[in-house]
């Protein structure tokens, strides 16, 4: 009998009606499986699509300790939703196997997977890798923490998935199997949700668990795999897939074997490059041609908000990383500019940063602050606190304000960089609106001169 029949015989309850909530309840009456529905708000975002697609389910919104939670065999519940919430952990306690999306697609699957999380970076190096495996013929799903929800790629035509998933996904994770997955890194990040740095560390090693081939990086610790046979790392340097030098050109290295030059990555900084070794990692076990992963790299222009060069303005260059929404991002990408991108010495980052840090210890940003950047412009929530870090700041009420004192500052071989080190939530719907807000803001300048 296959997991999915065995399914039909479960009392199932998908709980949060979100982007995998929705495509859940879509996957199982596709497959002839009537779960009940539960969410805590009165007006979930697929409600609508319930009462006009299957209104012959049975739906509960509201106060949890109402949703007899504890009376299903199976909760498929949402990631924004805390294994903590006090229904949930009850429900657990009675003997309900809680699992999420990412759980229920690995318990189906039975085609190849590549796994990536990590506090930075997660979307770009399973993007590039994606595009890799597409120029090489695979037919390729892409989806996860990404673009198409999991369950909805199960019914395409697939050679190998590519997920990127988060903490949140793989906290209800213990079936899959990928072929080989990776942490690119950890940092501060969600410390609103875990107990702290352990919590949060242990459930991004759950990818690590049931992997061929388990991918880390050489430069974080936090990253390293235990009780795996296969271990592949990349790094800046000494490490199975990293750069070197040759006559005076840097290189991608794959173990102890250069493959090309790195200026066949179009997108520029030093993350990108490390990014870049982790998609050739990743993809060691395909054998793929070098060709190929010189004319993807050579074509890839990163994906938006991600450290993205806006526009060059009198020898100004002007980059967008409103993705970077913690600290270690932010501090990825000062490093990663000021080490690849210009060749003036000193100083000469114009850093806007500035949000909702999250309960996040700040204090780490200061060194660099102090060794890379020469202003740093602060608003949002917590503009204070980061102000208070770096002797040369200033504070401000809007993104219009930051952008144009940047511009005042800035000199020919500069970089401004918006690299908020924090959520956005407090000022913009996401990320992706205060990126744009920067890059429009930016444009318009430009436009004016």
């Amino acid at each position: 009998m296959t997991y999915l029949a065995q399914l039909k015989n479960k009392n199932i309850i998908v709980l949060g009606l979100g982007i995998s909530g929705l495509s859940t309840v879509r996957f199982l009456l596709q497959n002839d499986i009537k779960p009940k529905v539960v969410d805590s708000r009165l007006n979930a975002p697929g409600k609508d699509w319930l009462q006009m697609n299957a209104p012959e389910l049975e739906v509960y919104f509201g106060q949890l300790s109402h949703a007899d939670l504890s009376q299903a065999d199976i909760i498929i519940i949402s990631p924004g939703i805390a294994l903590a919430e006090q229904e949930v952990a009850f429900a657990i306690s009675e003997g309900t196997d809680v699992i999420g999306d990412i759980e229920l697609f690995a318990r189906i699957n039975d085609k190849p997977v590549i796994a990536v999380t990590g506090s930075n970076g997660k979307s770009s190096v399973v993007t590039l890798a994606a595009q890799v495996l597409e120029k090489a013929g695979f037919r390729t799903g892409l989806g996860g923490n990404i673009g198409t929800p999991v369950l909805d790629l199960l019914n395409q035509n697939i050679d190998v998935f590519v997920l990127e998933l988060s903490s949140f996904q793989l906290e209800t994770t213990t079936s899959l199997k990928p072929v080989s997955a990776t942490i690119l890194n950890i940092s501060e990040d969600h410390l609103d949700r875990y107990l702290g740095m352990a919590e949060y560390t242990q459930a991004k090693h759950q990818i690590y668990k049931n992997c061929q081939y388990a991918i880390y990086n050489k430069n974080d610790l936090k990253t390293y795999p235990n009780q795996v046979k296969n271990k592949l790392s990349f790094g800046v340097e000494n490490a199975d897939f990293c750069l070197t030098i040759q006559e005076n050109k840097s290189y991608f290295n794959a173990i102890d074997k250069p493959m090309f030059d790195t200026s066949n990555l179009l997108v520029e900084g030093k993350h990108n490059q490390l990014n870049a070794l982790a998609v050739i990692a990743l993809l060691a076990p395909w054998k793929l041609s070098i060709d190929i992963f010189k004319t993807v790299f050579n074509n890839f222009k990163g994906l938006e908000h991600r450290c993205q060069l806006v526009t060059t303005i009198a020898d100004v260059k002007y980059f967008n990383d409103s993705k970077a929404t913690n600290v270690g991002a932010c501090i990825a990408s000062i490093k990663s500019l000021a080490e690849t991108v210009t060749a003036k010495v000193g100083k000469n980052i114009i850093l806007i940063a500035g949000g909702d840090a999250k309960g996040a210890d700040l204090s780490v940003l200061k060194s660099d602050l102090e060794q890379y950047v020469k202003q740093l412009i602060c608003l949002g929530k917590d503009a204070r606190k980061i102000s208070l870090l770096f002797n040369h700041s200033n504070e401000v009420e809007t993104m219009e304000q930051a952008v144009e004192l940047a511009h005042k500052h800035a000199l020919p071989g500069d970089i401004v960089l918006l690299a908020p080190a924090c959520s956005s939530l407090d000022m913009y719907a996401n990320f992706m609106a205060r990126g744009n807000d920067f890059t429009q803001l930016i444009l318009n300048k430009k436009a004016c001169l």
